[in-house]
């Protein structure tokens, strides 16, 4: 062999035994970071042994002899697991993000400090029930204890940004809380977005766009509107910038859950099922426990810094929870004078409340800012740290928030009251103190009952169908106060032996305002098809409910794309082939077939073909943001038959509905020949309907990438199946007409589904079968980070063992705390 080949050799092979060296000690160290899952150790802040026993996917069954003890070992558990997620939550809603990212948070700190989360929780705090504060101490005792014996091998996500978490405090355990509110609440997006349709359209042109006009649209659109140019948008700006850095995606925030009773059961006593459609990440929401201590029997899914069982049951009753689509927010434009320090009130000048705030940013000094506040609250449109200036002549509107959540509520104490909630009376008392976010609860217990109970905190307002930001000059659309709890929809043991929620609308003829951003009917359609399909159900039957992929929605949108081509001659191939596609659907979005790629792509177009031409392309944006809108309008808009919305004001011509219909398929046909190639063959839904649950560190690079996120994989449904698995409708604006640039962008990518799914059947009492679709752990170095995903995808489920002596015998871990002494 020639010198300088040996010497090539020689180079090559020694940097593969280094880089070889590195990733031995670079992965041993990233090993030490895992919790210990067994041994005894001794802690401080507990009174008596606990026992920490984990199964082969690390779900813990925690057996301690009191509540507290038990609470400071959930908080352990939660930190061994989950003390990334849990810090990185508590920065967002203390404003304290910017410490460890810099100037790129600015906005979000500047955002959660304006809203005052923080200063509202350590406010509120000693009006909490003894109770609460109790559980709050012991759990944040846990969680500190592990913080302080984890230090130097905490998850390598603290060494990448540089810094160790500080103590937690119970107050945080409430911003956990207030942030999951948070997430949940988008009924004022809608308000911005029509108000500045108002603005650009006219009155009259924009109550066509507003769903189920006019049973959820206001009477009167105020003349007001006209005084400002836009409405300022930099509060969503920021807001949806916040949502992407989180991974909150998605905007069919809900659920599905239902119950039947003995009736309508093969064990002969309730069913009940749930499966929350929230934003997809790694890790995941939800973190699975069994909880036993002398007054508590409970198991089911807890949030990470949250010491309850949020949705579970205990040996008397179980619950399900989906989202109520609650409007308990509103805007005011407020008219402030030319110092910025009052504004006009029921006919006088009234100081506005002015807070200096500052935070530490990484690299930098403070940021240093004002907060205003009205009566109702924050002038939210300060929170953008770039002042916009636009220049027309008009002004922009200044306006205040209100939100039902910056008051004083404490749903922890209606958690813990329904983990030991014996039967229907206690359940109902214990929802009493839950107001934020507003959740349908759907019961079922031992003894046979069903029910369910509307818990939200709803305004009383003058104008039953709040739509617009308000003008706030005068107290006319100030709140009147709450619609009292006795009040709020409820039922118990209904005739038809089951009830089902999908986030469709609650009541009819309820005198108060609950939302007008109600999902499409399509969910909760299906699910009352599969549980009157037949007389009996089972938990067999259950799972291929929850994987179901039948769209009633998409069966109604193709009876009109079908009526729309029945007298029109074909002759494009692919054309033919699509119609007769059309023809024998059964409507289930599988993600194997290409009718589903063709139908949601056309969907797109007739969205963009139908309204774009009168909203324009950023109002369009706007507009389509939260899906369930678009979705009902559009399917409105097609049983109108004759809406001026389908004439293209841009043409000469006169379109008609199936004008636009024809146009929207054709446009879908010509994209996917051009980004997929003419064999229809090759357009399967799951080529462009992915999904990955992807690690906040997402997209630094693609090789992190691969290491830290779970997935793509490819995935059937949409946002109207109850296997939900929605995609954005704003991403598909973002690009070109026939340019969506599928590789790069991914417009159709699964970004929100079920976050977990569970079944329990009373007739079975001893079991529970459970999923979530990544693991119990945010360390991506364990095997439990991603060890439920493909179960997940499958539609497969894990029987947990409830007796403690079937589970302690299967167990695989055994961890003890013993007291300090």
């Amino acid at each position: 062999m020639k010198k300088w080949k040996k010497i090539l050799t020689g180079i090559f092979g020694s940097i593969v035994v280094i880089t070889l060296f590195l990733f031995i000690i670079s992965f041993y160290m990233l090993k030490k970071t895992l919790p210990d899952y067994d041994g005894v150790k001794n802690v401080k802040g507990i009174s008596s042994t606990i026992t920490i026993y984990r199964d082969s996917f690390a779900i813990p069954m925690i057996i301690a002899e009191n509540d507290e003890d038990i609470a400071y070992a959930l908080g352990y558990t939660h930190a061994q697991e989950r003390l990334f997620q849990m810090d990185i939550a508590r920065r967002a809603g203390e404003g304290r993000l910017s410490e460890i990212f810099g100037s790129k948070t600015i906005p979000f700190d500047r955002m959660f400090r304006t809203l005052g989360f923080y200063k509202s929780v350590v406010k509120n705090y000693n009006k909490l029930n003894p109770v609460t504060k109790k559980i709050l101490n012991a759990y944040s005792k846990g969680v500190n204890q592990y913080i302080q014996e984890a230090k130097g091998k905490y998850q390598i996500e603290f060494d990448v940004l540089g810094y160790d978490p500080y103590p937690w405090k119970p107050e945080h355990s409430l911003l956990i809380a207030k942030l999951m509110a948070w997430e949940l609440n988008l009924s004022w997006w809608a308000d911005v977005a029509f108000s500045n349709i108002v603005k650009k359209l006219g009155a009259e042109k924009a109550k066509l766009l507003l769903p189920d006009y006019p049973q959820n649209a206001p009477t009167i659109i105020p003349k007001s509107l006209e005084k400002f140019t836009r409405i300022n948008e930099d509060f969503i700006k920021v807001d949806k910038k916040f949502r992407e850095f989180m991974s909150y995606n998605g905007t069919h925030i809900g659920s599905n859950s239902w119950v039947v009773n003995g009736k309508m059961s093969t064990s002969g006593k309730p069913i009940i099922a749930n499966d929350p459609h929230l934003a997809f990440s790694a890790p995941g929401k939800w973190y699975f426990v069994i909880l036993r201590s002398n007054d508590l029997n409970v198991e089911g899914f807890t949030i990470p810094g949250l010491p309850s069982v949020v949705i579970g049951k205990n040996q008397n009753i179980a619950w399900a929870m989906t989202n109520v689509m609650a409007d308990d927010a509103d805007f005011y434009y407020e008219t402030i004078d030319s110092t910025g320090t009052r504004y006009f009130f029921n006919g006088q000048w009234n100081n506005l409340i002015i807070e200096r705030d500052s935070f530490a940013v990484k690299g930098s000094s403070y940021y240093a800012f004002e907060i205003r506040k009205t009566h109702r609250g924050p002038i939210i449109s300060d929170v953008h740290p770039f002042n916009v200036y636009y220049p027309e002549e008009k002004q922009a509107a200044n306006l205040s928030m209100k939100w039902t959540a910056q008051e004083f509520s404490d749903e922890l104490y209606s958690s813990i009251l329904i983990n030991k909630a014996k039967n229907w009376n206690d359940f109902n008392k214990a929802l009493e103190y839950f107001t934020v976010p507003g959740q349908n609860f759907i019961y079922a217990d031992k003894y046979g009952n069903i029910g369910y109970i509307c818990a939200a905190k709803l305004p009383v307002r003058i104008s039953n169908s709040p739509t617009l930001v308000y003008e706030g000059s005068t107290d006319v659309n100030d709140w009147k106060g709450y619609v009292k709890y006795e009040e709020m929809p409820k039922l118990f043991n209904p005739s038809q032996n089951f009830i089902a929620s999908a986030n469709n609308k609650t009541i009819d003829n309820f005198k108060y305002h609950i939302s007008n951003i109600w999902e499409p009917s399509s969910r909760i359609e299906r699910i009352i098809e599969l549980l009157t399909s037949k007389s009996k159900h089972s938990v067999e039957d259950y799972k291929k409910y929850q994987l179901d992929f039948v769209s009633p929605y998409a069966r109604k949108i193709t009876k009109y794309i079908i009526d729309a081509f029945s007298n029109v001659r074909i002759t494009e191939k692919n054309l033919q082939v699509t119609l007769e596609l059309f023809k024998n659907w059964n409507y289930e979005l599988d993600e194997k077939n290409q009718i589903s790629t063709i139908y949601t792509t056309f969907l797109h177009f007739l969205i963009k073909n139908t309204l774009e031409d009168e909203l324009g392309k950023d109002l369009i944006k706007e507009y389509v943001f939260l899906a369930n809108i678009p979705y009902r309008k559009i399917l409105e808009l097609l049983d109108e038959n004759n809406s001026q919305l389908f004439d293209n004001i841009n043409t000469p011509e006169l379109e008609s509905k199936n004008d636009i219909i024809r146009k929207s398929l054709v446009d879908a046909l010509i994209y996917l020949e051009k980004n997929y190639g003419k064999d229809i063959k090759k357009w399967q839904w799951g080529k462009i309907h992915q999904v990955t649950f992807k690690h906040s560190f997402h997209g630094i690079a693609n090789i992190i990438d691969n290491l830290i996120d779970i997935g793509p994989y490819p995935v059937g449904g949409d946002g109207t199946t109850i296997f939900n698995t929605e995609y954005s409708f704003t991403a598909l604006y973002d690009s070109n007409e026939y340019e969506l640039k599928i590789l790069k962008n991914k417009p159709f990518e699964n970004t929100l589904g079920p976050s977990m799914r569970y079944i329990y059947d009373f007739g079975n009492p001893d079991y529970i079968d459970i999923i979530m679709p990544t693991g119990q752990s945010g360390n991506f170095m364990s095997k439990h980070y991603k060890d439920m995903t493909e179960l997940w995808l499958k539609g497969k489920y894990i029987r947990i063992p409830l007796k403690e002596n079937e589970f302690i015998s299967k167990s695989k871990h055994k961890l003890i705390l013993l007291p300090l002494k």
